[in-house]
């Protein structure tokens, strides 16, 4: 909580010098390198899941606007992202081999970034607002699989870039507040996992 008042707090001393910024708005696309802090593990009399923490390559895509004044900027995006983590299903009896799945997730996201600009360098942080559309997996057997996701989830971004001319270079580190969902149904029974992905972010944009 005392890290999402710091935050907003950014933002709002920031925001006198709106009324002076200079802005444009443009496209913007990259990769997202997401991973959990540690390997999860959960049991149920029939099955064992496993929630790896080795990072997990996605991507984002969307607009973003930038807003620039003296000594310091405001960067408002909205973006498509698409992510996921590598998965393991074993079965307690032993009868049938373990079974590597990817679970994905789609969101829509709202980081609102702001900070310091030193010439083409600037550094900020700002929370993310993550909407969850969509998440679907490719496990191979006829086992009842379902995660049981938040579809709200409030993060913040830290980070620094470049801006050169009408290009932006982005690199961000997000972690999350909230927990990303409330554990996994297999077999008609749940588990428990509180997970909080962690991911780093780098993009590319172009201001028009």
């Amino acid at each position: 909580m005392k890290r999402s008042l710091l935050i907003f707090a950014i933002i709002l001393l920031t925001g006198g010098g709106m009324l002076h910024a200079q802005s444009s708005f443009g496209l913007k696309a990259g990769m997202n390198f997401a991973s959990l802090s540690s390997t999860e593990t959960g049991e149920t009399p029939d099955y064992t899941i496993d929630a790896f923490s080795d990072a997990y390559t996605g991507f984002h895509v969307g607009v973003t606007g930038m807003f620039v004044f003296r000594g310091g900027f405001f960067q408002p995006e909205l973006l498509y992202t698409q992510n996921g983590r590598d998965m393991r299903l074993g079965f307690t009896s032993g009868e049938e081999e373990a079974e590597f799945f990817v679970h994905k997730y789609s969101h829509l996201v709202l980081p609102l970034h702001a900070g310091a600009k030193f010439g083409a360098l600037k550094i900020g942080a700002g929370p993310v607002f993550s909407f969850l559309i969509n998440d679907w997996n490719d496990l191979g057997v006829d086992v009842e699989f379902d995660q049981n996701l938040n579809k709200f989830t409030l993060g913040y971004q830290l980070g620094a870039g470049l801006q050169l001319g009408n290009l932006i270079l982005d690199f961000r580190y997000e972690g999350n507040f909230t927990q990303f969902g409330d554990g996994i149904t297999i077999g008609g029974q749940t588990i428990g996992f509180d997970t909080r992905p962690q991911q780093f972010i780098l993009s590319l944009g172009l201001l028009f």
